[in-house]
């Protein structure tokens, strides 16, 4: 009998079914909370576009080019507090689990400070990704304001990390409703100019989205110190914070801040290229990016609880429940994609329609969102498995396979497609579908590889 076989044999239905109804468990408060990540910017980009089309240029180019690029590195960094806060759940190491927590504090404070310096130059980094003296200008200013919120990021995502790890991402999906609500009044107030305030466009959406990393951060922080159990979680007690005594929560953190800093980057190379192409092209790719980015959130949460639930198994020392957590991760972000594909492919002109009124900018916009449909199941199925992997521990290949795909491929290769062939800012979509195609395809076949076959490896 093949090992495969030998695998099949084991999922009977009724540890297929625990595994797929606990992943489901987890996903959904972990999706509503990406979803509800994703839907701030959304009211940032509808606010600021419905306000004005160079404005969202500018919103569009700062949080492309600087504040989501950070964001991602960031998120990758702190990786290793989900990683190993749900190995330790899995294994009962409850202690363990809070000290883990403590150290990813200051480090995602540390993190913070670096971020928060990158974005006082977003101006200057502009101009030498060579855009306008009026986009470096506006972008850079949206940046400057975007900093005081980068700062902020580190440990809020600790604390969220830290929670998802021990099975309660509850507390910050309600947390992200409650941001929701305020972060739509301060749009209404500093975009718009109402209640007193001056109209700031895209810098009072900045100040908006600053604002409200804030205030997670402190909710998240209370919630774990006013309702954990500090005992059990030794949230209170001394932490060995030696350099070397935690190398691989770092280590973690750095193939996957790598990750996803070369993946976001290559898609921040796709907005200059827009960016040479005009201020329509610029916030046509805005759009339908942030469009596409609802779904992606949404798929993003199943990732993020593959990830949990191959931690936990691998905690447990349970390499048959580390591929079922994999395969059940991809069969649902399938389920949930379907639906979502049929909605962009058949509605693109109401969709751009509701982000703006000009004629020209949604014209422009509703073939991006149509050709996007290509790209979600692929890259969100590719998002699972790197998402799995990490949950696996196994940090440097997948890094390696970002690179060759998101940098060494996708960006000549929109290049090429965009000004070589002319085939405009529709080019900038088409090269992120092979390379997510190929990024799901390496991917996969490295978890598969691991889990069933090669599992002394992990």
């Amino acid at each position: 009998m093949t090992t495969l076989e030998t695998h099949f044999d084991k999922w009977d239905k009724v540890r297929v079914k625990r595994q797929f109804s606990q992943l489901v468990n987890l996903s959904i408060p972990i999706i509503l909370q990406r979803l509800g990540i994703m839907m701030l910017g959304i009211v940032d980009t509808a606010m600021v576009a419905r306000y004005s089309t160079t404005e969202v240029a500018f919103q569009g180019i700062a949080n492309s080019a600087i504040g989501s690029t950070l964001i991602v590195a960031i998120i990758g960094l702190m990786m290793g507090t989900m990683v190993l806060t749900s190995n330790a759940f899995g294994a009962k190491d409850y202690k363990e689990c809070g000290h883990i927590w403590r150290r990813s504090m200051p480090y995602g404070l540390a993190i913070g400070i670096v971020g928060m310096i990158v974005c006082l130059f977003g101006e200057q980094l502009l101009l030498m990704a060579g855009q306008t003296s009026e986009i470096a200008q506006g972008g850079g200013e949206v940046a400057r304001v975007l900093s005081i919120g980068i700062l902020m990021t580190g440990l809020m995502l600790g604390s969220q990390f830290f929670l998802e790890g021990i099975n309660r991402p509850l507390p910050g999906m309600v947390f992200m409703m409650i941001a929701n609500v305020i972060n739509i009044f301060l749009n209404w107030v500093l975009v718009w100019g109402h209640l007193g305030f001056d109209p700031m466009g895209a810098v009072g959406s900045a100040w908006a989205t600053s604002i409200i990393r804030t205030f997670l951060t402190i909710a998240l922080f209370v919630y774990i110190f006013q309702k954990l159990d500090r005992e059990k979680y030794g949230i209170m007690d001394k932490v060995n914070m030696k350099w070397a005594f935690w190398k691989k929560h770092r280590h973690i953190g750095y193939a996957a801040g790598l990750t996803n800093t070369i993946e976001h980057l290559g898609f921040a190379v796709l907005y200059v290229f827009a960016g040479f192409l005009g201020n329509i092209s610029l916030g046509a790719l805005t759009i339908a990016f942030t469009v596409f980015g609802v779904p992606f959130m949404i798929c993003y949460g199943v990732a993020g609880a593959t990830a949990v639930r191959v931690g936990i198994a691998r905690g447990r020392g349970d390499h048959q429940d580390m591929a079922l957590a994999g395969m059940c991760g991809l069969a649902f972000n399938g389920m949930i994609c379907l639906p979502m594909m049929v909605l962009l492919y058949f509605f693109p002109g109401f969709i751009a329609n509701l982000f703006s009124e000009d004629a020209l900018l949604v014209a422009a916009t509703i073939p991006l969102i149509a050709l996007s449909v290509w790209m979600l199941f692929m890259d969100t199925a590719q998002t699972v498995m790197g998402n799995a992997l990490r949950g696996a521990q196994d940090i440097w290949m997948p890094a390696f396979y970002y690179v060759i795909c998101y940098s060494i491929l996708m960006i000549p290769l929109a290049y090429y497609l965009t000004f070589t062939l002319d085939h405009g800012t529709i080019g900038l979509i088409e090269c992120t579908i092979f390379a997510s195609f190929l990024s799901m395809i390496l991917l996969s076949t490295r978890f598969f590889y691991l889990t069933l076959f090669k599992k002394s490896m992990l």
